[in-house]
């Protein structure tokens, strides 16, 4: 029989750190998990786990919360979540509306990752908001290498890695104060300023990062 006790034993002790993404909001720092990853650690070790989303609860003021339930062997855990936003804010669509699709499965799939989180996976990103995760000695991923590589390829790598990691960490940022620019001002191209929005909260790829910056750039210039 599987138990609590023996799934937080295995997962708890999981070192997350390489898949976490994080994100300055404001005075904020927010770290999270994606779900893929999440869902790939998860089935390595439990491969028949099971989840379940649950039908969107409706708000007056027009916000709405999802819930996920994950399933290891004999035992679940279950998590409501509202609908955010990019910046981790719920989203008020006003009454008689609600959040957007792509918005509410966001909210599910960030759902189930904290619904893991419960079992002990990655655990650490909630504990005091920091969202800096505990040391941990095992890793949950080896990674196989054709070759033998030296100490300096490896600090070589890590440097570029490194580089070209703050270097989208830093445009995202600028994205997220453009978009905060354009609604401000607002008569602002809602499509452009929607797939901004939704490119911030994929953390890029880097060359669209750079597109939407350059056309918030044009829009704020307009109004």
């Amino acid at each position: 029989m599987t138990t609590y006790a023996d799934i937080w034993k295995k997962l708890s002790v999981i070192d997350v750190s390489e898949f976490i993404k994080s994100r300055g909001v404001g005075n904020r720092t927010l770290s999270w998990i994606p779900w893929s990853d999440c869902l790939a650690i998860l089935q390595s070790h439990y491969p028949d786990f099971e989840y379940e989303f649950f039908p969107l609860t409706l708000y007056p003021d027009g916000s709405a919360e999802v819930g996920c339930e994950v399933t290891i062997g004999d035992v679940s855990r279950r998590v409501d979540l509202p609908v955010m936003d990019y910046k981790f804010d719920a989203i008020s669509a006003g009454p008689g509306s609600s959040p957007d699709s792509r918005a509410i499965n966001d909210g599910r799939w960030r759902a189930f990752v904290k619904a893991v989180a419960i079992f002990g996976l990655g655990f650490q990103l909630y504990r005091d908001g920091s969202g800096v995760p505990v040391p941990v000695k095992t890793t949950a991923v080896k990674k196989v290498t054709k070759k033998k590589k030296t100490v300096t390829d490896k600090k070589k790598e890590a440097k570029k890695d490194w580089d070209t990691a703050e270097h989208l960490m830093e445009r995202l940022n600028e994205l997220s104060g453009l978009i905060d620019a354009c609604e401000t001002h607002g008569n602002v191209d809602t499509k452009v300023l929607k797939a901004a929005q939704a490119i911030v909260a994929d953390d890029g790829p880097i060359d669209r990062v750079e597109k939407a910056i350059k056309h918030l750039t044009a829009e704020v210039a307009r109004v």
